[in-house]
């Protein structure tokens, strides 16, 4: 599961954002692409998140496909790779160690 979070996330990097869909889409903070793909880069390079990471991945994860269907179809694609790059990532991310 690993190496298909690190394909998606090479795609998405080189996947220019779709015509009609401005910067400020792409930061949306129902589905936050910045955070997605920097909490999945921690996860692939193996960097623990804090439980209040992991609770936001979490949640963005579950959320991340209802706000497809109300897009342009041809931001879909991209917002779709960002989905799965979020429920991927949330499936492989560990904890922090507890202080101690």
């Amino acid at each position: 599961m690993r190496e298909e979070l690190e394909a998606v996330l090479q795609a998405h990097r080189v996947t220019p954002l779709p015509d009609g869909v401005d910067r400020a889409s792409a930061c949306d903070p129902e589905l936050p692409s910045a955070e997605i793909v920097g909490w999945a880069t921690l996860v692939v390079a193996g960097v623990p998140l804090s439980a209040s990471e992991q609770d936001r991945l979490a949640d963005t994860a579950a959320n991340a496909f209802a706000l497809i269907a109300v897009l342009p179809v041809g931001a879909r694609p991209y917002f779709a790779r960002l989905g799965l790059i979020a429920t991927l990532a949330s499936a492989l991310a560990v904890g922090a160690p507890a202080p101690g």
